[in-house]
């Protein structure tokens, strides 16, 4: 990313009102956690502090030594070994940690930073919220929490996390870092967007200034690689991509022509590199130079010309080494980020098309319109996009996508931790051009998004350290050409997804559990805690809890961490929780996922917290077991009820002789008047896992496009920790 200068000071009236503004928006800033503990001076903390990791870490271990018991010290110890990159050593120490207190809420935290690092996103929302349990107000967890959503480009939410954790905690070295670069930026170009207005006199060229320091700042907000600014001139285009065979046989990528300012580029187009990446030769062919404040190994170009689109102010990578394929270099399909991408192989075709409007000034969370329903979430880091891709079977890892390999590759780590071939486990392979390659012997089994590529070969053994740094966290593999060439990708940067439309028979709707996305965090992922067990048994109706949704619930339109409410039909009471009539039941969605191609959907939710008599939003875990359509064509038996049962609450035991169940059979031919979990009252194509989604929440599927509970649909919830 090209580097940010802040530009010169504006006039005092100015910035009189962006304090000013800054000042009012600050002070509305308020948390409900008390302010943590001021932070001690100690060694190990202004090592940590001034980024002298290696002093950091052997004052930790002192201090570790002297206080074994110290959760603050120990989770400190492992972050400071995550800054210097010793991710295998803080995984082994925050393990063995978790072995003795597996409930420490700064201990959880810390095994989440390395879920994160270790290229596990999804498992580190899941620990943070086993930490969160423990300790909302440890403050780290929103910091951790805010770098997820970060590349899940969730922008809002990740700013609202960071100023959460610097209310709590604004003495952390690693909370304070983001805030300054996230929130005080934040803070400073809404500043100046309300102060503009209101001076009157300003001149022309202050104005100027102004708006060039908002646009300077904007990139720290987003993950946008941008090396070039687009002159918004034309709303759409389509330009032709050029076919290549190094091999002279086999369609092995594709090019763009590049109008050079003296000469005409034909580059790779690859969707793991960014902006413009040519030889030294062609640098020198057009007279290009290095700019004044770019870095070295670049030039820059004032004007280039793709198509009819015109790209300016472009600093552009130069390779002194010759790219494969006698290629003059590569284009990074982030270039056309502000567009809607489709990159169509079997038309040969790359369309770009506007991209649904955005409200607001600021970068925000991932918008959930129509244009984008079809559309899969993938993380996004820089310029790279990553899938979570299931392989084998058996592990979920992340993977770039990546049409500048001719090939799809992965390291040699992964590939043993999937493959059961031990000895030999690599060919070479010459290349036309370059050193030979090594190829696993193996085949695999590749399944991501809504897609199932089966026995796939000539996987190429490869080190990805490169990207890893990078990115800021461990990448398994890239899915490469010979993958990506049967599919047609549509792309969207901003949002941080990707649709994936099969165009051959090798690729073919996939039978994994749930689709591999970003957002959607998976169930039961190896190395998580287990669920909770439950035996698998017909719940009597008189012991459940029913209760009716009040708003419609869609899949297409919801995302994880959305509030989700439900009332109570009849009253019932727990040891320490009695609900009546018309209590609030309150929950939150984990995970939620609608594709067209093929249909298939999922929505997990669970309930953890209702208003019982006396106590509002208590805490109350519950566990959901069955679902019930909407009472359009169904008679309720509560009718039946005695009235001094069906008007109050209930005594677990009692009402023996009641039901709370429609005239529906809900124990799909087991015991008369029970519940079996799992049971699902006409709705047509619907199944229900009770703990089957992230975190052990409820999942519910679809063969259709959407899951969708309609208001008036009723479910069936039982307490976690109750036994009847």
């Amino acid at each position: 990313m090209r580097p940010i200068f802040r530009t010169p000071l504006f006039r005092l009236s100015l910035i009189s009102a962006v304090l000013g503004f800054q000042s009012s928006s600050l002070s509305s800033q308020t948390t409900s956690c008390p302010a943590a503990p001021a932070h001690a001076a100690s060694p190990a903390f202004t090592a940590y502090s001034e980024g002298r990791y290696a002093d950091a870490e052997q004052a930790y271990t002192q201090a570790e030594v002297q206080l074994p018991h110290d959760a603050s010290i120990a989770a400190a110890l492992v972050h400071t070994l995550l800054h210097e990159g010793k991710i295998a050593q803080a995984a082994d120490r925050v393990t063995a940690l978790l072995a003795e207190d597996p409930r420490s809420a700064p201990i959880l935290t810390a095994q989440a930073e390395v879920q994160l690092r270790e290229g596990q996103p999804w498992l580190a929302l899941q620990t943070l919220e086993t930490a969160t349990a423990a300790d909302r107000c440890y403050a780290r967890i929103h910091l951790i929490r805010s770098r997820v959503l970060r590349i899940d480009s969730m922008y809002a939410s990740e700013r609202a996390e960071i100023q959460s954790a610097y209310s709590i905690d604004p003495e952390d070295p690693d909370i304070l870092y983001a805030w300054r670069r996230v929130i005080s930026p934040a803070h400073e170009i809404e500043g100046i967007q309300q102060a503009i207005p209101s001076l009157k006199d300003l001149d022309v060229e202050t104005r100027q200034k102004a708006e060039t320091s908002m646009n300077s700042m904007m990139p720290l907000l987003s993950e946008n690689s941008q090396t070039c600014k687009v002159q918004p001139s034309l709303s759409s285009a389509t330009l032709h991509l050029i076919g290549t065979m190094e091999d002279g046989k086999h369609l092995d990528g594709y090019r763009l022509e590049v109008q050079m300012p003296k000469t005409v580029a034909r580059l790779q187009v690859d969707t793991a590199a960014s902006g413009l990446f040519i030889t030294r030769a062609l640098a020198e062919a057009n007279g290009l130079q290095q700019g004044a404040n770019d870095p070295a190994g670049t030039v820059h170009a004032d004007s280039v010309h793709i198509g009819p689109l015109e790209f300016r102010d472009c600093m552009v990578g130069v390779s002194d080494v010759p790219f494969t394929g006698k290629a003059d270099g590569m284009i990074g399909t982030d270039i056309f980020a502000s567009y809607l991408i489709t990159i169509n192989a079997r038309e040969a075709k790359l369309a770009l098309d506007p991209l649904p409007p955005q409200t607001g000034l600021l970068p925000g969370d991932r918008p959930t319109t129509p244009e984008l329903a079809d559309y899969i979430p993938v993380y996004h880091r820089r310029q790279y996009l990553l899938v979570p891709v299931m392989l084998n079977n058996k592990t979920r890892k992340l993977f770039v996508l990546d049409t500048g390999m001719r090939f799809s590759a992965m390291t040699m780590e992964t590939a043993h931790s999937v493959s059961s071939t031990k000895g030999n486990f690599t060919n070479t392979m010459q290349t036309a051009s370059g050193p030979p390659a090594q190829v696993y012997r193996d085949n695999f089994d590749f399944q991501f998004a809504n897609l199932s590529l089966p026995r796939q070969s000539h996987l190429l053994a490869w080190d990805l350290s490169a990207i890893d740094h990078n990115a800021g966290f461990d990448v398994a593999g890239m899915l490469g050409f010979d993958i990506l060439h049967s599919l047609t990708l549509r792309i969207d940067y901003r949002d941080g997804l990707v649709k994936f439309e099969s165009t051959t028979a090798e690729a073919s709707p996939s039978s994994v559990k749930e689709p591999m996305t970003a957002s959607a965090a998976p169930a039961n992922e190896p190395g998580t805690p287990a669920c909770q067990q439950f035996e698998n048994r017909d719940w009597p109706t008189n012991s459940t809890i029913e209760a009716r949704l009040t708003e419609l619930l869609d899949s297409s339109h919801l995302k994880p961490g959305k509030a989700i409410f439900a009332k109570v039909l009849y009253g019932l009471s727990y040891p320490g929780c009695a609900l009546t009539q018309d209590t609030i039941l309150y929950g939150h969605v984990t995970a939620a996922a609608s594709s067209k191609n093929p249909n298939s959907s999922e929505l997990a939710l669970v309930f953890d917290h209702a208003d019982c008599t006396g106590h509002q939003k208590q805490e109350f875990p519950l566990r959901l077991i069955a679902l019930v359509a909407p009472p359009d064509t169904a008679a309720m038996l509560h009718d039946a009820l005695p009235t001094q049962v069906a008007g109050g609450p209930r005594q677990m035991g009692d009402a023996v002789g009641g039901t709370t169940g429609r005239d529906d059979n809900l124990g799909s031919g087991g015991a008369p008047q029970t519940v079996h979990p799992g049971m699902v009252v006409r709705l047509p194509n619907v199944k229900l896992e009770p703990e089957g989604g992230p975190g052990c929440s409820a999942r519910i599927s679809s063969s259709n496009r959407t899951v969708q509970l309609a208001p008036g649909a009723e479910l069936i919830l039982t307490v976690t920790s109750a036994n009847p």
